[in-house]
């Protein structure tokens, strides 16, 4: 992926690049007509308007992982490949992060299969720097050592209830955006939930990054109970 790029240089002349009509680009609907239309400043547009929030998200899922950039680069490619099938533009968020979860899932498949799967293998200032960047809204750096220590034991955790996990304790979405982003009911991500907090809890013991930070939320509720009865009457599946 070290190839993708989606951003073009500036002009020569150093001014940012502009929209025939700027005006008509300004919210999600003029975006995505403008995309749907070809404009050549739209996919940039798009670019800067949603990369804060696809490589927060991503950077929750893989952690500090120099493919980080290229990762954020691939989902917008995906994005600009498939906006026909995006109907709601009041949806774009959402389908954003949809995209960004699917990618960083194909991406964590791939290093699976061919056993290169070693996040978290960065030296240890590589690590801090690069946590800098994904954690930049927690400015205390033990919390975001705990955060980078969280993330390492997430590894660990199957595909699906790590991708949960994180979106819904790291990032703190809503359950029902982060079944959206999951593509699946809210009883199978807290079904989800449940089983990645016991994999979670058991093996951040160990950590003594997190020891203090679990010792001070042992008393808070910290997933939602799931009525397995109800969920099992439905019909749902993990």
């Amino acid at each position: 992926m070290s190839e993708l790029r989606l951003v073009p240089p500036p002009p020569s002349d150093g001014s940012p690049p502009r929209f025939h009509d700027a005006s008509a680009l300004r919210d999600d609907y003029g975006l995505i007509a403008g995309i749907k239309r070809g404009e050549p400043a739209a996919a940039s547009a798009l670019y800067d308007r949603y990369h804060g929030l696809v490589e927060r998200t991503l950077g929750r899922i893989l952690g500090v992982d120099s493919e980080l950039q290229d990762t954020v680069q691939e989902t917008f490619i995906r994005a600009l490949g498939s906006f026909r099938l995006l109907r709601d533009p009041q949806a774009l968020p959402s389908w954003m992060i949809r995209i960004a979860v699917c990618t960083a899932s194909d991406l964590i498949r791939r290093r699976r299969r061919t056993r290169l799967f070693h996040l978290f293998a960065e030296p240890a200032e590589v690590v801090d720097a690069a946590a800098s960047v994904i954690f930049h809204a927690e400015s205390d750096i033990e919390t975001r050592r705990a955060l980078v220590a969280a993330q390492a034991v997430l590894n660990d955790l199957p595909l699906a209830e790590r991708i949960a996990f994180a979106l819904r304790r790291l990032e703190g979405m809503e359950l029902k955006d982060v079944a959206n982003a999951c593509s699946c009911s809210l009883a199978t991500i807290k079904r989800r939930l449940v089983r990645a907090e016991a994999r979670f809890l058991a093996r951040a013991q160990k950590q003594p990054e997190l020891k203090d930070w679990l010792d001070a939320k042992s008393d808070d509720k910290v997933i939602e109970k799931v009525d397995d009865k109800a969920i099992e009457k439905k019909g749902e599946t993990p």
